[in-house]
């Protein structure tokens, strides 16, 4: 009967494993889709998709250009790419970091500041060597992105520090593939092939 008993408790519990798993990753996808929909991260959006777009334009035209010119635009674009994008590893490693959360936790101020700084930077040395250039060889300014829009981006790293403290046990739960996934490979500056 004790024997009829655990098997009946095993079995619920096997039963019940698929609908736990499946309700813990709705949960961990909720907390991405909070942080998905910070105003911060759509305008982030729309400023990669700025940077992008000033690619792929210079792409359509960069044949009536000598090839070292051309080169000198890739480079500069690859480097800001790279340093986006990093910006995006970083902020997983931290998503992801148990300390790291906690130091946002209580002083967010500087975790924002090292943020909005390293975005600051990121964008500053697109708009010095990619937009310079292509505007030295086209004639024509390329769409960007002016000092008060990215002062409005540095500010909203804030909105992003209110939602990683809601989701903070979520967070703990996530893995780097699941956050890589659903968080920042969305988010990443695509590469200049496939541009």
């Amino acid at each position: 009967m004790k024997c009829q008993s655990l098997l009946v408790m095993l079995l619920a519990l096997v039963l019940a494993a698929p609908a736990f798993g499946q309700k813990r990753e709705r949960k961990m996808q909720e907390a991405i889709d909070s942080l998905n929909t910070t105003e911060f991260v759509q305008k982030y959006k729309q400023y990669k998709e700025v940077v992008e777009m000033t690619i792929s334009n210079f792409k359509a035209v960069s044949s009536n250009y000598e090839l070292s010119d051309v080169q000198e635009v890739q480079y500069g674009f690859k480097t800001t790419a790279s340093n986006f994008n990093k910006i995006l590893e970083t902020i997983k490693k931290d998503l992801l970091d148990k300390k790291t959360r906690e130091f946002i936790k209580t002083s967010p101020d500087r975790y924002t500041q090292f943020v909005a700084q390293e975005l600051d930077l990121a964008y500053k040395g697109f708009q010095q060597t990619v937009v310079v250039k292509i505007t030295e060889l086209t004639g024509e300014q390329p769409v960007g992105i002016g000092v008060m829009e990215i002062k409005l981006l540095l500010d909203l790293v804030f909105d992003v520090v209110g939602v990683i403290n809601s989701i903070d046990a979520e967070l703990a739960r996530m893995s780097d593939a699941f956050v890589e996934e659903k968080f920042v490979a969305p988010l990443r500056v695509k590469t200049w092939e496939s541009l």
